[in-house]
């Protein structure tokens, strides 16, 4: 089997330096490899990688156990343990609703379920930012695993992930601590595992999975018909009765039910509608003329899907701190869905799919009033690409080597603007 020359980089260096490759009977195409073996070791390669790229970027943004001030899902795990609500006083740096004179968290919840049992050992001194690494570290090896659940080579299994988490302005998110980027690097994980156990067959989980995507960026529920339509047409699942299935397997959706009626709750008991988890009572919006989401904001934010850095010779390239960026710099993983849909000569139904939720969801992104500010890239769209990432995976395209050399040539170009990028970003930023 020929691998390209960036492969067999990573491969080589991997497998010598953490002896695993030792362990197993060696060969070109590790003919003689155990499908587990395969498996598991095609995992720890993106992982390593990815784990590389991140800490030589920590040296430029902090170490893995720094505490942020930023820790609004902290201090409402601290509120809750102490029997209330709201969080019984103003942080005057934190973007909390004001509703009848108090002060909550104005984001979804799930995160602080995850936080809860580490504020309760630890107070205040929950390890966020470490916690951030291992969450993106999970969605590196469920992606390597959703490219090998489609039946692709092993070796696209490594480049794919490393694609999507270092290739790109995905990149920030577990690097960055604070309340928005733990919210989204967490949905972006849940998602991407919420496919790969849609591909499974494991419809309960993978609802369930989405769900809790949903529980910290909410407009992750665009993708519920993408998740049916992979369990009921690209997994393994058997065929049953509708009456069976009505009386002995919709228990599986227990779990989901029983989370959503949690926000639901949760939100009714604090704001008094169970729609509404705070947002609109932050005083950024309710001081606005037009709230937080209008069509008024949609040209602008459109605009701003396609502007470009600044470059000067005194600054180089001066990076927008607020509202984000042209997305195909940013996301450089698009332009290799649009390469493999062209190659292909034919998109698949999962393309359409995807592009649809992709097109619904941006249009709900752009009628917010602002993109999101102190952040490098374009972060709100990185909220996308566990979808694209997915009808990348379910192409037919017939890959050769030529291509190979065009997907590692694209990731080394996106490593490359968004590394250096980000790098530049947090210099102007400190």
């Amino acid at each position: 089997m020929r691998y390209p020359c960036f492969y067999m980089i990573v491969y080589n260096k991997v497998e010598r330096i953490c002896g695993i490759g030792s362990c197993v009977p060696q060969g070109d195409d590790m003919a003689n490899d155990t499908a587990k073996w395969k498996q598991i070791k095609f995992i720890v390669y993106p992982v390593f990688v990815v784990l590389g790229v991140y800490i030589i970027l920590y040296l430029y943004c902090g170490e893995i156990f720094t505490h942020s001030p930023y820790n609004s899902y902290t201090k409402q795990c601290i509120a809750w343990l102490n029997g209330r609500l709201d969080l019984g006083q103003n942080y005057s740096w934190l973007e909390l609703a004001i509703y009848n004179g108090k002060y909550y968290v104005s984001f979804p919840p799930f995160p602080s379920y995850v936080l809860l049992p580490f504020a309760y050992f630890l107070g205040e001194n929950t390890p966020e930012s470490l916690i951030n690494l291992l969450v993106a570290l999970i969605g590196v090896a469920y992606s390597s695993l959703t490219v090998l659940e489609y039946k692709w080579n092993e070796w696209y299994a490594v480049l794919l992930p490393i694609f999507l988490y270092v290739g790109g302005a995905v990149l920030p998110l577990p690097l960055s601590i604070g309340v928005w980027f733990v919210a989204q690097n967490m949905s972006f994980t849940l998602t991407l595992m919420s496919i790969y156990y849609a591909k499974k067959g494991r419809k309960g989980l993978s609802l369930f999975l989405l769900c809790c995507a949903s529980g910290c960026r909410p407009f992750q529920v665009v993708y519920m018909p993408l998740i049916i339509y992979i369990y009921t047409h690209h997994s393994q699942s058997t065929v049953i009765r509708l009456k069976t299935y009505l009386l002995k397997k919709m228990v599986v959706f227990t779990p989901t039910v029983l989370l959503a009626a949690s926000y639901l709750l949760l939100n009714y008991l604090r704001f008094g509608n169970p729609m509404e988890f705070g947002h609109n009572y932050l005083p950024e919006f309710t001081n606005s003329e037009n709230g937080q989401f209008h069509p008024s904001y949609m040209i602008q934010n459109l605009y701003n899907l396609i502007r470009l850095p600044d470059f000067s010779p005194e600054t180089k390239m001066s990076i927008p701190q607020f509202n984000g960026m042209n997305i195909i710099i940013c996301f450089p993983i698009l332009v290799w869905w649009l390469y493999v849909v062209v190659t292909s000569k034919s998109p698949t139904v999962i393309d359409l799919l995807v592009l649809c939720c992709v097109i619904l969801h941006i249009l709900m992104l752009v009628s917010h009033k602002t993109m999101g500010g102190y952040h490098y890239g374009n972060r709100y769209i990185a909220d996308t690409m566990p979808a694209v990432f997915t009808a990348i995976c379910s192409s037919k395209i017939n890959l050769k080597y030529r291509d190979f050399l065009f997907l590692q040539l694209l990731l080394l170009l996106g490593l490359a603007f968004n590394g250096i990028g980000y790098s530049q970003f947090l210099q102007g930023t400190t």
